[in-house]
Formats: structure tokens, sequence, C-alpha cells
């Protein structure tokens, strides 16, 4: 799974740039009347799935941060040998 650090790096930024001019690209193809229903749902597919990789950036963003404090307490319960669970008792 990626990370919001992967989407933060030089390589997706120019993957980004690359699949939003594809997708520009299919965006117009769509928008042709020359195209038949099987074409046109090809190109509607792809669409989608440029879509969905783009959209991971988001995904990830959106995951919840974890608060630095808490991840001290991780380290001391570690030392310790207790669980977070026995400690909220």
């Amino acid at each position: 799974m990626l990370k919001a650090e992967d989407f933060r790096s030089q390589t997706w930024k120019r993957l980004t740039q690359t699949l939003e001019h594809r997708l520009q690209e299919l965006r117009e193809l769509n928008d042709s009347p020359s195209f038949g229903t099987e074409k046109t749902a090809l190109i509607r597919g792809g669409i989608s799935e440029l879509k969905r990789i783009l959209s991971l950036a988001e995904q990830a963003s959106l995951s919840k941060a974890v608060d630095p404090d808490e991840l001290a307490g991780v380290d001391q319960l570690a030392v310790t040998g207790l669980h977070r669970s026995e400690t909220t008792n």
C-alpha cells in the first residue's frame, strides 16, 4: 500500500502530469461522435481507471494522522511490557 509521502516524490508528480495529459486526451476522444458504443465504453473505462489512479493521493491524504505524542506512548509501553489496553483500565 502506498503511503502519503509516496505522493510527494518527483516521480509521482511527473507520473501525475502524464496521467492527467492522457486523461485529457481520452476525454476529447470520448466527446467524438464518430466512435461506436464499444469503443466509447473502452474510452470511458480508461478514463475511469486513470481517475482511480489519480485519486490514490487523495485517499492517502485522508488517512488519519498519528499524533506524535501517541507514538511516544507506544515506545514507553513496549519498554514496560504493557499493552495499550492494559493502560486504560
